[in-house]
């Protein structure tokens, strides 16, 4: 496999490049970033311009699996416009660089209840971002639907916390259609998108907690 992934310094993706530097059937990484990069083994830390195509589709085009983990928050953005910039404009402009390089299988963190007709704005972006995935036209297109995210941050959110330790303490309870809504590690759902990417099914394909957790 010859990886290339936007949103290499999140959450996910830092996960999701650590564990693709030990991976036998991961030849090359190209790791997408803002600042000037640098090669370390076998990934290229590789500086782009998301609001330049041509940029995408240079380091989009000696890969041929994409993985997108790009995301932010309400409060780092400032904006919805900003928000939506991010978790929806520059997600779609990685994917159809991706698409017009030969990449056919593409691989995306979502989030659970993501709805492109919610009221709820966040749910709403997610949702949109998703229908116009699949507009592309991948041959395969893995979507991840993890819940509250789980592993080390470098920003601190109190609220999050809060949150975090109120749904470790009902998360045994979450059973049947509750499960997915069960808080996971970012290093799960790495995992996952890797072994899912390795022998990726054809057509649009979703994941939630329990097929993250298979891995």
């Amino acid at each position: 496999m010859k990886a290339v992934i936007a949103g290499a310094t999140g959450l996910i993706g830092t996960f999701l490049v650590d564990r693709m530097k030990t991976d036998k059937d991961v030849m090359t990484v190209t790791a997408l970033t803002r600042r000037d990069g640098e090669q370390v083994g076998k990934v290229a830390w590789t500086k782009v311009d998301f609001d330049k195509s041509a940029d995408l589709e240079k380091a989009c085009a000696e890969a041929d699996h994409a993985f997108c983990c790009l995301g932010t928050t309400m409060k780092t953005a400032g904006s919805k416009e900003a928000f939506r910039k991010v978790d929806h404009d520059y997600v779609i402009a990685f994917a159809k660089a991706a698409k017009s390089q030969g990449i056919e299988s593409f691989s995306v963190v979502s989030a659970i209840g993501s709805d492109a007709n919610s009221s709820v704005f966040y749910n709403k972006v997610k949702g949109e971002m998703e229908r116009d995935l699949e507009n592309i036209g991948f041959e395969s297109l893995h979507i991840f639907h993890p819940s509250l995210l789980l592993g080390p941050r470098e920003e601190s959110r109190l609220g999050e916390k809060i949150g975090t330790v109120g749904m470790k303490l009902v998360s045994p309870l979450m059973m049947g259609s509750l499960t997915k809504y069960k808080p996971i590690h970012v290093k799960t759902v790495a995992n996952a998108m890797l072994r899912l990417a390795k022998a990726p099914q054809k057509g649009v394909h979703h994941f939630e907690y329990d097929e993250m957790n298979e891995a």
